[in-house]
């Protein structure tokens, strides 16, 4: 693994970590507080990576707004992490929304949603759980 997607993985360790303090600061129960800050967690990096793409389509990808150099340097870290997945044949700004999609899919099976309940990883060890203890 390379240093750069090493710090991906810090980048989206930090943000779940903070997003889970404020809402424990906030007065959220516990289990409440892991559940939202993934997913806000998440689906911040999403959004950023999702602007990035934008950005990139629209303005370009070489050019030196203090905004989106910023951006890319944070940015950056995360499409290392998924750099071994991503199709090759994407241009920049493609590959950065596949990979904000791609925490997006990532929010929806960890955390779950609103609409969905129980998130679909729970359900697989509830499963599992229910048929080894039954």
């Amino acid at each position: 693994m390379s240093k750069l997607a090493l710090r991906g993985l810090i980048i989206i360790a930090l943000t779940y970590l903070a997003a889970v303090a404020t809402f424990l600061i906030g007065g959220a129960p516990g289990i409440v507080a892991v559940f939202l800050g993934g997913t806000y967690a998440l689906t911040a990096l999403a959004a950023l990576l999702f602007s990035r793409g934008l950005l990139e389509f629209v303005v370009g990808v070489d050019r030196e707004i203090a905004f989106f150099v910023v951006l890319k340097r944070v940015t950056d870290p995360l499409l290392a992490l998924f750099d071994p997945i991503t199709p090759g044949f994407l241009l920049p700004f493609a590959a950065s929304l596949y990979t904000a999609f791609l925490f997006f899919f990532f929010k929806l099976f960890l955390f779950g949603d609103a609409f969905l309940g129980l998130p679909p990883l729970f359900i697989v060890l509830v499963a599992a759980v229910m048929t080894v203890f039954s």
